[in-house]
């Protein structure tokens, strides 16, 4: 299924060897970052806490919730009940918070709430009242923990680039080298292609796509997505707004790649981290990174780019420009 989803038998295929499936990419990042570790930054509640002990910018954590045990705001003590946790949520604007499961990828359970004639549309879903929200929230058998934060925006120009309010990230690689220093991998941009309220890709499946990013000057190459028919095709321009891409740079993109370095050292023993950062008009901001990232095969200069730091993780040097 998985070779499938990546074109891997299409007219236009490439060679076999221009992948790297999702086991083998696993079993090469578990060589290089210890699995004991793998909470530090795949539960968001915990990253969160490690981000505000550093002073990594990311976004204000307001609650996090817990079915099983009482969580927190403000301090004080949120009881795992479905009664706090609606009291709670009715606290805020909600259409400016943005709630995750702590523990979910890709996107999924994340909620991002609208308030339309009188009710909450999140996560494709409408609720009628916040107390419909908080059940829905508990109820899931899956999801024990939610964080709740801040919603922040991208950079107007970013914005203005894909004609959406909706937050577009950044996701960056970053490696460490034998000498104990971080470079930058690669990158690329996560377009909002519609009407979609996140980012993610999902095979395209949400009518996203993804362009890669030239590290050294953050300018955008053409994008890349994939038809119904699950074979991949490029874009030379954004089909919303009509703007190119190779004619759109990154705002902040020096000060990204510094944010996801300097971070990188607050990480170490993990030597292979996949960064999501938003660009904002404050500057850019830690979204999450990723212990295990799925392997970037709809590009193949960025499957040969992170192939060539798993496969030779000592033999791959950071470049002091990026440093």
């Amino acid at each position: 299924m998985e070779a499938l989803e990546y074109g891997a038998f299409s007219p236009d295929a490439r060679p076999y060897s221009d992948y790297l499936s999702k086991r083998n990419c696993s079993v090469l990042q578990s060589r290089l970052n210890p699995q004991d570790w793998f909470w530090v930054t795949e539960d968001k509640g915990i990253f969160q806490s490690v981000c505000e002990a550093r002073a990594i910018p990311t976004p204000r954590c307001l609650a996090l919730l817990f079915r099983e045990c009482p969580g927190v705001f403000s301090g004080q003590p949120v009881p795992p009940t479905t009664s706090a946790w609606s009291k709670l949520i009715s606290r805020f604007d909600l259409e400016k918070v943005v709630i995750k499961p702590c523990r979910h990828s890709y996107g999924r359970g994340v909620l991002v709430p609208s308030l339309r004639e009188g009710r909450i549309e999140a996560g494709g879903i409408n609720f009628d009242s916040v107390e419909d929200l908080a059940s829905y929230m508990y109820g899931l058998p899956e999801l024990n923990s939610w964080i709740i934060q801040e919603r922040i925006q991208s950079d107007f120009s970013l914005a203005e680039f894909s004609g959406t309010k909706h937050l577009q990230t950044i996701r960056i690689y970053t490696h460490v080298d034998r000498e104990g220093r971080v470079f930058v991998v690669d990158a690329f941009l996560k377009v909002i292609g519609g009407e979609a309220a996140i980012d993610n890709f999902q095979h395209g499946s949400l009518g996203n796509f993804i362009a890669p990013i030239d590290i050294h000057s953050g300018q955008l190459q053409s994008a890349i997505t994939r038809s119904t028919d699950m074979r991949w095709y490029a874009l030379e321009v954004h089909p919303k707004t009509n703007r190119k891409f190779q004619e759109f740079s990154i705002p902040l993109w020096d000060s990204a790649k510094k944010l996801v370095i300097k971070s990188a050292e607050h990480f170490k023993p993990i030597r292979s981290l996949g960064w999501d950062v938003a660009i904002t008009e404050a500057g850019p901001v830690v979204i999450e990174t990723n212990i295990r990232w799925d392997p970037p095969n709809w590009n193949p200069e960025t499957v040969r780019n992170v192939k060539r730091v798993l496969e030779n993780p000592d033999g791959v040097f950071s470049d002091a420009s990026d440093s």
